[in-house]
Formats: C-alpha cells, sequence, structure tokens
C-alpha cells in the first residue's frame, strides 16, 4: 500500500508539472509576463539549458544526463528500506521533478518555465519539486548520518 503513495507523489507531481506548462503554453504568448502578485509574475518562457540557463542550447545533453539521473534515483528509491519514509518521500519528488523537465526535453527540446521572481531565474512546478526533494533528501541523509552516530556511540560504550 505504501508504495501506491510513492506512485502517487510522483504522479501528482508530474501531472501538476504538465499541467501547469500546458496552461502557461496555451494561455499566455511566449516572452509575455503577467503580474500574479507583487513578488511574483508569469512569465513565459524557453529554457534550452539547465537551472540559471547552465548549458544553454545542450537540450539533448541534459536530457540524456535526465535519463541516467532517473536511472540512479530509481535504485537508490528502490534500495531505500521502507522504514525511511521520508527519504523515499524526498527521492519520489525529486525524481518527478526530473521527470517533468525531461519530457520537456524530448518532447519540446526546450523546458518551459513560467515563474518568476525578483533577482530570481524564471522556474516551473519540476523545478520547485527538485528543490524541495534535495533539500528534503539532504535534512532525512543528515538525520540519518546522526542516528546512526548517536546508536554507534551508544553501543561502544
Amino acid at each position: 500500500m505504501k508504495n501506491i503513495l510513492y506512485l502517487l507523489i510522483v504522479g501528482l507531481g508530474l501531472a501538476a508539472d504538465q499541467l501547469t506548462k500546458l496552461l502557461v503554453v496555451s494561455k499566455l504568448p511566449l516572452g509575455a509576463a503577467y503580474a500574479l502578485l507583487p513578488f511574483l509574475q508569469l512569465h513565459h518562457v524557453r529554457n534550452t539549458g539547465a537551472a540559471w540557463s547552465l548549458f544553454a542550447g545542450n537540450t539533448f545533453g541534459l536530457a540524456v544526463f535526465s535519463v541516467v539521473l532517473l536511472g540512479v534515483l530509481l535504485v537508490w528509491l528502490a534500495k531505500t528500506p521502507a522504514e525511511l519514509a521520508w527519504q523515499r518521500v524526498a527521492l519520489c519528488l525529486v525524481i518527478a521533478g526530473a521527470l517533468g523537465n525531461m519530457l520537456d526535453r524530448f518532447r519540446l527540446g526546450y523546458v518551459v518555465d513560467f515563474l518568476e521572481l525578483p533577482h530570481w531565474p524564471v522556474f516551473n512546478v519540476a523545478d520547485i519539486l527538485l528543490c524541495c526533494g534535495v533539500g528534503l533528501l539532504a535534512l532525512c541523509l543528515l538525520l540519518e548520518e546522526r542516528r546512526q552516530a548517536a546508536n554507534n556511540e551508544n553501543n561502544g560504550k
């Protein structure tokens, strides 16, 4: 039953990413911007690179890298014990984000970005999933390391 939860996280994350991109592409012309809040606007752009447009123009290379990364993440998820549920959730968020941007790269040749904050590059829902997943994963790994160190210390006394 818990595996269904993880599939649901990936599926809902991917659906939210692709649906929001579809809405932006269909409703907001390329390059156009629309203020949602004083600090957030929709700004339809195409990104042929990675975060902050690094490696711009290398869409195929980034797509191949995404496939390799996805494979590594799936193996990691499969090997993560069930009791490390939050680590599995974090991996699912990263997988959903990676899938969302990978699908854009293969299907469109670029990633649709549309969320813009002041002094920050334009991003999308997949990027949010990736960042939240990586942050949660880092926290989980840190806490697990501390738990193991405490267990080792207690067992050594």
